[in-house]
């Protein structure tokens, strides 16, 4: 596969991703890597607070539940090997 095919496939990699709710935090279009980030999901804990206190605690189960289950931030980085193969491995914070 030649720099031209694997540039492009690259690209459209990347494109797909930002569709998906990444975005570009670094790009190295000569080596054809990037580093993409992902926003978690998050918990008004000021909402769910009140809510809480205004159902005498009933709501307390649901914000737990809530606040368990919401994804934390993920961040990926990207790469294309010379054979055209598409990399992607998972970055800790």
């Amino acid at each position: 596969m030649d720099n031209q095919e694997r540039k492009k496939r690259f690209d459209n990699y990347i494109s797909t991703k930002a569709l998906e709710g990444y975005t570009v935090v670094d790009k190295n279009s000569e080596n054809l890597t990037a580093v993409l980030k992902k926003e978690g999901e998050k918990v008004n804990h000021t909402l769910h607070g009140i809510i809480t206190l205004v159902t005498c605690g009933g709501w307390g189960l649901v914000w737990l539940i809530l606040h368990l289950r919401a994804k934390k931030d993920s961040r990926i980085r990207v790469s294309i090997d010379d054979s055209g193969n598409l990399v992607e491995e998972e970055v800790k914070n």
